[in-house]
């Protein structure tokens, strides 16, 4: 079944790249590779020396590989989305029976998006009310630096939709020894143990790994 999965994930993924536009996919597969991962991840705890057995590094090898598998899937996918939702807002044609292979939570998002950009548009370029002034600061990425985005003074106006923070990738990685727990740039907070197998920010594994205290687990196709 998990030779099965990965090759469903692969052969969608070769699809997706080919035809260049968004394909009807397994509503469960996103489900399905969850569950997958974490079979494989009890499975390697319950090995006796999972650190040092081929058994262990070949379990790593698999959830490896879905993980970035079905990273890529998504990525792939909502940039597709991303597209139809350009189109649509600038009046171009939008393939319905495209749009309508987005499973529900990628409706969603779209339908997000549409009222996002129409938001912004209203705003900058006909001067109306900027929807998304409101308590909370939004933060971006900026080189090397986050920069905060107020509300504009003043603004007062319901929160239409509250800006969410752009989240940093995740690399999924082996804890090669014990540590203190910590508090990612995320926000959350890792208590992490030798033999781990955890998806952790970018930035936070790249100095894990730095330290030889964790191994970032690369994509294995």
């Amino acid at each position: 079944m998990a030779a099965d999965l990965l090759e469903r994930l692969r052969l969608m993924l070769l699809d997706m790249h080919h035809s260049g536009r968004l394909s009807d996919i397994e509503p469960a597969l996103y489900e399905d590779a969850r569950a997958y991962i974490e079979k494989r991840k009890a499975d390697y705890y319950s090995l006796q020396n999972p650190l040092e057995s081929r058994a262990g590094s070949l379990l790593i090898e698999e959830i490896g590989s879905v993980t970035e598998t079905v990273q890529e899937i998504f990525a792939l996918r909502t940039r597709q989305i991303l597209d139809l939702a350009f189109q649509q807002v600038e009046g171009q044609y939008v393939d319905k029976e495209e749009a309508r292979k987005m499973l529900p939570a990628e409706r969603a998002m779209y339908a997000q998006i549409l009222d996002a950009i129409e938001g912004c548009r209203e705003s900058l370029v006909h001067g109306g009310e900027y929807p998304f002034a409101g308590g909370n600061a939004a933060t971006f990425e900026n080189g090397d630096e986050q920069e905060a985005v107020l509300p504009e003074p003043g603004a007062g106006a319901p929160v239409a939709a509250a800006p969410r923070p752009v989240l940093s990738p995740y690399a999924l990685v082996h804890i090669r020894s014990d540590m203190e727990s910590f508090m990612g740039v995320d926000g959350r907070t890792y208590a992490l143990k030798r033999g781990d197998i955890v998806t952790l920010p970018e930035n936070n594994a790249d100095v894990l790994c730095e330290h030889d205290i964790a191994l970032n687990i690369r994509l294995n196709k």
